[in-house]
């Protein structure tokens, strides 16, 4: 097929999708909170509902509605689980130290490329602080024991969802600090992540009751950038004021404007 676009100005109105960053740590809060939550996320993607899915086998109960999600808190926590992560890196790298907080006998499913993303230097230190871990298959991942209070460290160089998962982990655990060593990586998302926790009052999850999931920054970028071009549009769903890394754009497109 042969397809011909010709330059044109936009016009009109259109959303920015919910930010999947947000959306999982939020799920991730609301699944371990003191009540329901209701999480206004109109759209949903393979890897916000792998989440959904795993907290769904920890216990929680998460139903999908037109609007986002209606999230019942883990009531009791299972001895064991096969958690699915399917492709989501986050999804994994998240939820590896939670299970440990909680003592979760787990074993974790994977798709397409996650076996070969990193899990190291995380795995060392769930490992030096109470847990075991083992490849039972290439595709699988089991996680037992339990994580002990402490000081944890972890190189900040690899990956900010490493530290994400430490943060939840530790919210649920009394008497541990984190230390980051190296250079942080991408530090927006950890910022993300003590947003969420700090909305949930962390340590002990206390719901807010009805939470709107961000517009994506990054998929707005290119919206954004329309308007400094000079398209007619209304970008619906951001936050002017968000600590997404990505809402860099809009200070970009304020100078390209000035050099038009």
């Amino acid at each position: 097929m042969d397809i011909t676009i010709q330059p044109g100005k936009l016009c009109g109105t259109v959303a920015a999708i919910p930010s999947k960053s947000q959306a999982h740590r939020l799920l991730i809060c609301a699944a371990l909170a003191d009540k329901e939550t209701t999480l206004l996320c109109p759209q949903t993607n393979q890897d916000i509902e792998a989440t959904a899915e795993c907290l769904r086998t920890l216990g929680a109960d998460i139903r999908r509605t037109g609007a986002g999600y209606c999230v019942t808190p883990v009531a009791g926590i299972p001895k064991s689980a096969v958690l699915d992560c399917r492709e989501s890196g986050s999804t994994l790298r998240f939820m590896l130290p939670i299970v440990g907080a909680l003592g979760v006998d787990a074993t974790f499913l994977m798709e397409g490329r996650l076996p070969q993303r990193p899990l190291s230097p995380l795995w060392e230190e769930l490992e030096r602080m109470g847990c075991t871990l083992t490849r039972p298959t290439e595709n699988t991942i089991r996680c037992c024991g339990q994580l002990k209070n402490g000081e944890y460290a972890i190189d900040g160089s690899v990956s900010s969802q490493f530290i994400t998962g430490l943060l939840f982990a530790h919210a649920l655990m009394d008497g541990c600090t984190l230390t980051v060593t190296g250079t942080l990586e991408s530090k927006p998302y950890v910022d993300m992540t003590h947003a969420a926790l700090n909305l949930f009052g962390a340590p002990r999850f206390h719901s807010p009751g009805y939470i709107r999931v961000e517009g994506d920054w990054s998929n707005g970028a290119f919206w954004v950038a329309a308007q400094a071009l000079g398209s007619s549009l209304t970008v619906k769903g951001l936050n002017s004021i968000s600590i997404q890394g990505d809402r860099a754009v809009a200070d970009l497109a304020n100078q390209l404007l000035d050099h038009l």
